[in-house]
């Protein structure tokens, strides 16, 4: 049983850690630092455009659908983040339960071989004092018997048996 407390403890520390650690990066980023990562000099696109290169009016509508496009690409990894983590919640709190449940479970196990015990414990003490009541009665049982044969002996024994016997 300690050892399925500690687990508890060690799951809830490390669900708590990565909570923490989740929170800490959905602090606000500049809106632009995510799509201006996305769309780096390793994206295919950028290769139609140098680095250099000063825009034009007619380029316009192909760098907003890129930046769409990034936005979009932006927007579905953190919807698969999102659903991944609170799957990982999900399942956590699912693991806890299970663990709890099974701790309540060993609990109430112990605490049923606890009650047997103490009720054996008990049948066990009644039983030694019935046998020893048990010993006590045949012991004066057997007294009384032995002083009921020697009575009956001496009683119906003749006299002239008792003088030939003495």
């Amino acid at each position: 049983m300690d050892q399925i407390e500690k687990i508890m403890r060690d799951l809830t520390k490390d669900f708590e850690a990565e909570r923490q650690t989740f929170d800490a990066k959905q602090t606000p980023t500049p809106p632009l630092a995510g799509i201006l990562r996305v769309i780096g000099p390793t994206d295919r696109q950028t290769a139609d455009f140098p680095l250099n290169h000063h825009s034009t009016p007619q380029d316009w509508p192909d760098l907003i659908d890129r930046v769409r496009n990034a936005a979009h690409r932006v927007r579905e990894a953190e919807a698969e983040a999102q659903e991944q983590e609170i799957r990982v919640r999900e399942l956590l709190d699912r693991v806890r339960e299970d663990m709890t449940a099974a701790l309540n479970r060993i609990r109430a196990a112990e605490s049923h071989a606890q009650d047997i015990q103490t009720r054996s414990d008990a049948l066990l003490k009644a039983a030694d004092a019935r046998v020893k009541e048990a010993e006590e009665r045949a012991r004066t049982a057997e007294a009384w018997l032995s002083k009921i044969s020697m009575t009956i002996t001496e009683e119906f024994t003749s006299k002239d048996e008792k003088r030939l016997t003495a």
